[in-house]
């Protein structure tokens, strides 16, 4: 989602901005409340996207930063249980 969320927000800033210069070609650049409208909708669709992506990179990077620190530990329990185990063959 942080990922397609900005493109979404690319996608519409782009339909904007070609539906503005299609409205300067058919009633020239003479009246901005003609242009207002696409422009808007640019606008509008990028701060969406941004709005989507911001939170959603900082919500993975927690989960992700947690999952790390969970892995950290299943590691040291692991390697701890090898040593115990190869402790015990090892005494006999």
């Amino acid at each position: 989602i942080a990922t397609i969320a900005p493109l979404g927000g690319l996608l519409g800033t782009v339909t904007g901005m070609i539906q503005v210069f299609q409205q300067i070609t058919v009633y020239g650049a003479g009246d901005p409340t003609i242009m207002a409208g696409g422009i808007s909708q640019a606008l509008m669709t990028t701060v969406l996207g941004i709005t989507v992506a911001i939170p959603t990179i900082f919500m993975h990077t927690v989960v992700k930063s947690r999952a790390d620190n969970i892995i950290h530990i299943l590691e040291e329990q692991a390697t701890g249980m090898i040593a115990e185990k190869a402790e015990r063959l090892a005494a006999g």
